[in-house]
């Protein structure tokens, strides 16, 4: 079987017929919507398999990490594979023999990346960080403090500086790097009971957001956002809706601080706390403690004014499920102060990535359900006064796992055996 992945070239999130680099041309992918082309399938390098995480740090040049089917009774392996023409043609990258899997990968620019997971068994099954400084010709080991057991998300800003979460024997931690080669230094846990760290968003060096999950019994759980305003040495537990399963994908950039983007007036009422952890930033100022899923015990919420977020994932709570659940869109407008439910169409069971390169302008991914004639969706937001509910939806033959746009004229989307691209006008 041909492994393909869609790339997406997208020519126009943009209203009045116009993209950023001028008149558009061009179908829409829908009726009505501001995103232009059509998804086009390109074939992967044997012998990957399945692709889990994607970063273009420009419109020609991206990187996706994933794995390979094992032959002649060997495991699958860890594989890496990068793109010069925008996705249209893709080529393996050599990284080091003892990389087990491969996560999450994140990249500065078109030469300095880290891509996050485990070191095999037969090495020391500990997490693995390898990172490039010449766009992929050589890939080297930037090894995790001792004690790190897996590498689960990434994300480096063009300071080529990076986070990375790791999974300790004391919960989640964070990690950071100045560069991508220099080592990492562990910072800050993430708060008692939140685990399953799926993807980390930074709007700078010091605010990232990262998708969670709490426990709810031995086979449930709820999904959690954390953030942080202080380079990872503290992190608090979002307030969110009710009825969440897993969180997979946030992508949050920096916008207006006024408006629907100031942070909510302290309420009079409060939550008694239950399991502490510190505030990183609340409505009122000074430092408080909140319970985890409540607000802060003067009756602030936690956020960040002016940071438009935008998260998904699925209410199934139960792992090893395929295709079940519903889809969810959250969107906050003040760095999770406060959330919107957005409207997801009924075939899409669970959303497992988004990313977002203008404010109000987003790509969401994932699986539909079992029912559905495709077992991949792609939703593409729509205007800028309704992005969520005029949304338009394209379907795909796999599920898929990972998008990135790098402006509103270029996105790529991967996923399992599966790598498309949008070509526009």
């Amino acid at each position: 079987m041909t492994s393909l992945v869609f790339v997406v070239a997208v020519a126009g999130a943009c209203s009045a017929g116009t993209s950023p680099s001028g008149p558009r041309s061009g179908t829409p992918i829908a009726n009505g919507s501001p995103w232009f082309g059509a998804l086009t399938p390109a074939a992967l390098p044997a012998p990957v398999n399945s692709l889990s995480a994607l970063d273009c740090p420009t419109a020609s040049s991206c990187w996706a990490v994933g794995s390979t089917v094992g032959g002649a009774g060997a495991s699958n392996g860890a594989a890496v594979i990068a793109t010069t023409d925008g996705g249209s043609t893709w080529r393996g990258q050599v990284i080091p023999a003892t990389v087990g899997y491969l996560s999450g990968i994140s990249c500065s620019d078109q030469r300095h990346c880290a891509a996050v997971g485990q070191a095999d068994q037969a090495s020391n099954g500990q997490g693995a960080v390898i990172t490039t400084s010449n766009g992929g010709a050589t890939w080297t080991q930037s090894p995790p403090p001792p004690g790190i057991l897996d590498v689960t998300a990434v994300s480096c800003g063009a300071d080529r500086r990076c986070m990375a979460m790791g999974t300790a024997a004391v919960g989640t931690v964070a990690l950071v790097s100045v560069s991508p080669a220099s080592g990492w230094v562990q910072v800050g846990a993430l708060p008692a009971g939140v685990a399953g760290a799926a993807d980390i968003s930074c709007s700078d060096d010091l605010r990232c957001w990262v998708t969670a999950h709490t426990s709810i019994d031995v086979d449930r759980v709820a999904g959690a956002v954390v953030l942080t305003t202080n380079g990872g040495r503290t992190w608090t537990t979002l307030t969110m809706p009710t009825g969440l399963g897993y969180l997979t994908g946030v992508s949050c950039l920096s916008g207006p601080a006024a408006g629907s983007g100031a942070l909510p007036l302290p309420s009079s009422t409060t939550t008694p706390p239950s399991t502490p952890v510190v505030t990183a930033t609340s409505t009122t100022g000074p430092t408080t403690t909140s319970n985890g899923s409540g607000p802060t015990a003067t009756g602030a919420r936690v956020g960040v004014a002016g940071a438009r977020c935008t998260v998904v994932g699925t209410t199934a709570r139960s792992p090893g499920i395929a295709r079940s659940g519903h889809g969810l869109i959250l969107t906050s407008t003040n760095g999770g102060a406060h959330w919107t439910n957005q409207p997801v169409v009924a075939t899409a069971a669970a959303l497992t990535d988004v990313s977002c390169p203008a404010l109000d302008s987003c790509v969401a991914v994932g699986s539909s359900v079992a029912t559905a004639t495709q077992a991949g969706v792609a939703v593409f937001t729509g205007s800028t006064d309704h992005p969520w509910k005029n949304a338009a939806v394209v379907g795909s033959a796999q599920p898929l796992s990972a998008v990135s746009c790098v402006s509103n004229s270029r996105c790529v989307v991967v996923g399992e055996s599966t790598s498309e691209h949008l070509v526009g006008g």
